[in-house]
């Protein structure tokens, strides 16, 4: 149990943390990680569990398993989460839980960081190919699928690119289509995070590969729509949400009665300046001014009714 003043040592060490370019995930998109896990899970994993936010939303009686590179950060975990296990390590070099699976599965890793790919690692045999060593946004991805027990569930935060980027990426998101392991696609607008402005997607992964189709979320907007996996196929496996989803263009109000006048008003001004430089120039040239102003006046009369 975490000292009466956690919070602010917690803020403090988050300060710290965040001028070494370390962020952490806020409380409020943790909830909306949690509320994508359609069931209450007896223990919950996070592969880069940080200080533990997205873990901490769980309550006392889950058990709750995170693996973080990062030591301070997971003695900040350790120190805050009840009923924790964690490990010390890069994930994706030296997995700390490589013999367990999980029903629920959290996370919000490291966005498109470089990594070195092992081409023999078991968690990604079942693949059509190993992720890019650019990028390891989709090693990540499969390192979660392959923790999920066969009825598992996860939640999964990640960079809007992940949603259409090409190559490998592309080529391990079509298997993951075609054997339906994405339940929902949600985007969620920037500034959600405290620490960054930039929008972010939420996977939704299901092991059990019972969907044949994915339902598409806009935060922004409250939209949300079931697609068919057809459909994806056909727009060439891009899930980008705006592929499927509509924003409504809100158009602008107006008084026609309104308008007129101000048109009309516009119209008299316009009128006005033209005659003042009319007798400006006549004035100047020697020119008589009415014979033009019975000609408006004409054609103003023309329209009397």
């Amino acid at each position: 149990m975490m000292k009466p003043d956690s919070n602010y040592n917690l803020r403090s060490i988050r300060e710290a943390f965040k001028a070494q370019g370390i962020f952490y995930t806020p409380p409020e998109l943790a909830e909306l990680v949690k509320s994508y896990i359609p069931f209450k899970p007896a223990k919950v994993y996070d592969p880069t569990c940080g200080d533990g936010g997205l873990l901490a939303v769980f309550g006392d009686d889950v058990l709750k398993f995170g693996q973080e590179i990062n030591a301070p950060q997971l003695d900040v975990a350790r120190d805050r989460l009840i009923n924790f296990t964690g490990y010390c390590g890069d994930t994706l070099k030296d997995d700390g839980f490589a013999d367990e699976k999980f029903d629920c599965i959290v996370a919000n890793p490291p966005f498109s960081v470089k990594w070195e790919p092992d081409e023999n690692d078991r968690r990604f045999k079942d693949a059509p190919c190993v992720p890019t060593a650019s990028k390891a946004d989709y090693a990540f991805l499969l390192h979660i699928l392959y923790h999920l027990s066969d009825d598992g569930v996860a939640a999964v935060i990640g960079f809007p690119g992940i949603l259409y980027r090409g190559g490998r990426e592309g080529k391990i998101r079509q298997w993951l289509i075609d054997n339906n392991h994405i339940s929902k696609v949600v985007a969620i607008p920037g500034k959600t995070f405290v620490d960054t402005s930039i929008a972010t997607v939420l996977l939704v992964l299901d092991k059990s590969g019972r969907h044949e189709s994915v339902e598409f979320i806009d935060k922004e907007d409250g939209k949300c729509r079931v697609v068919s996996k057809a459909e994806i196929i056909r727009n060439d496996y891009n899930l980008s949400v705006n592929y499927y989803i509509e924003r409504e263009v809100i158009k602008e109000q107006f008084d026609p009665v309104e308008l007129e006048m101000s048109a009309r008003k516009e119209q008299l001004k316009n009128l006005r300046a033209e005659l003042e430089l009319s007798r400006l120039c006549c004035g100047i040239e020697g020119l008589p001014l009415n014979p033009h102003l019975d000609d408006i006046i004409e054609i103003v009369e023309s329209f009397r009714q």
